[in-house]
């Protein structure tokens, strides 16, 4: 009896030592988890700050009335369960007065921007007069928003893929003429907001 004791004394020293070894570690490891998640917050928040604080720089510099992102995003599975693709804006500046469109256009069916995307994805959309859109429920959809002349750049990821599209509206402001020849932007204008916007999209890649 005398041997066996000192054994069940070190069997469960042994058990107190390892619940207390792994309950310090869940401590850590939980330590360590909210700072990451602090960490990865901070980070986008800071991010968030420079991509709209860049948005409202290019909006100003052409005087457009809206700048915003749609992002491009898993919104649930169909009962095939097939992948829903859904569409949000994630970053809009407006100009003071003009109606937000960021809380309107959220899960929205991909299916809706289809004309929209597909023009875009090339070489960029760039319509001086919306009426002028082909499309019957794309321009209904954009001149629901009081548009009435508009440019997209697509987003796309590392492997060519389109994450997203970068839009930039005029309701009411004239100074858009000034990069129009012939209900024409410009070849200069195209080119230096290709440029201008290159900042915004390495952000969201």
């Amino acid at each position: 009896m005398k041997e066996i004791i000192p054994t069940i004394i070190t069997s469960v020293t042994s058990i107190i030592i390892a619940l207390i070894t792994a309950g310090v570690f869940n401590m850590m490891k939980e330590k360590r988890a909210k700072q990451n998640s602090r960490n990865k917050l901070s980070q986008q928040i800071e991010t968030d700050e420079i991509v709209h604080s860049t948005l409202r720089e290019i909006r100003r510099k052409y005087n457009a009335d809206r700048i915003y992102v749609i992002q491009f995003h898993n919104g649930g599975n169909f009962y095939t369960s097939s992948a829903m693709q859904k569409a949000s804006v994630t970053y809009e500046r407006c100009s003071d007065g003009l109606e937000r469109i960021t809380e309107k256009i959220q899960n929205v069916f991909v299916s809706h921007y289809n004309w929209l995307i597909k023009q875009t994805m090339e070489h960029g959309l760039f319509i001086h007069d919306c009426e002028h859109i082909p499309d019957i429920s794309t321009r209904a959809l954009i001149k629901k928003f009081g548009t009435q002349s508009m440019v997209a750049l697509p987003i796309t990821d590392k492997d060519n893929h389109l994450i997203a599209l970068l839009c930039m509206d005029w309701v009411f402001s004239e100074h858009v003429e000034i990069y129009c020849e012939n209900e024409e932007f410009t070849k200069t204008f195209v080119e230096e907001f290709k440029t201008d916007t290159e900042s915004v999209k390495n952000f969201l890649i």
